[in-house]
């Protein structure tokens, strides 16, 4: 029998090794393009302005710095300001160019299929909540192979809140029908990740990787691998 009946997962940073970079003069160029491609004509500078001011517009809708701003709305109004009408479908491909274009690595750690095809033949749940843009993520799962690996998964731009706030994990738990006692929460960031599970009354597993940053060593995880040695993952998970 497995150590826990359900097993929940960070996804960027835990999961997956990924590197964007919207800092790019080549990518705003790029962009550009393509807004201008659908009658949209910025330049790179306008268009950076542009994004970054709407951004910050749709930040201001909630005083609560945990809110999670959903990017459709930013797309959708990056056509509007040129006055360009567009549908779902659009803003769609447009985040997904976006998210393709600033991306420069995107793989998953070794230890990834093996454990949650474990997971998955020892009969626990397996759960996804991560910090994320759906209108990229969904993507990225499929491009990854694992996009039916997860009996369920919460974005943070879908609930309008993002990791450590509660709210994200309990609409996992209530969504879900899961038990704090039951789960493992596992990820690469003590505060969003180990603290909040912490909140919880949930064990969890912190896993230092190459974008986990400097961390609070104040915050600790029932299990704690800081040293790269994905081959103890399974071990610690009791698997």
């Amino acid at each position: 029998m497995p150590r826990y009946r359900n097993y929940i997962f960070d996804l960027y940073g835990t999961l997956a090794d990924i590197r964007t970079n919207e800092a790019s003069p080549r990518f705003w160029r790029l962009m550009a393009l393509y807004f201008g491609y659908h009658g949209a004509g910025y330049t790179a500078p306008e268009l950076r302005e542009a994004y970054l001011r709407l951004c910050k517009e749709e930040q201001a809708k909630s005083p609560d710095p945990l809110f999670e701003i959903e990017l459709r709305r930013v797309f959708r109004s990056l056509y509007r300001e040129k006055g360009v009408g567009v549908g779902s479908r659009l803003v769609e491909e447009t985040a997904r160019a976006f998210r393709l274009t600033s991306t420069e690595k995107l793989k998953l750690y070794p230890w990834v299929k093996p454990v949650l095809g474990s997971i998955r033949e020892q009969g626990a749940g397996v759960f996804l909540l991560s910090n994320a843009q759906a209108c990229f993520t969904h993507a990225e799962l499929r491009s990854l192979g694992i996009d039916g690996a997860f009996d369920a998964a919460v974005l943070s731009s879908e609930v309008g809140m993002k990791k450590p706030s509660p709210a994200i994990m309990s609409a996992l738990l209530e969504g879900a029908g899961l038990d704090p006692k039951d789960c493992i929460m596992v990820g690469n960031d003590r505060q969003s990740d180990i603290a909040l599970a912490n909140s919880f009354g949930m064990d969890s597993l912190y896993i230092k990787t190459e974008t986990s940053g400097e961390q609070d060593p104040v915050i600790r995880a029932t299990y704690e691998l800081p040293d790269g040695r994905f081959t103890r993952i399974p071990g610690i998970l009791g698997l």
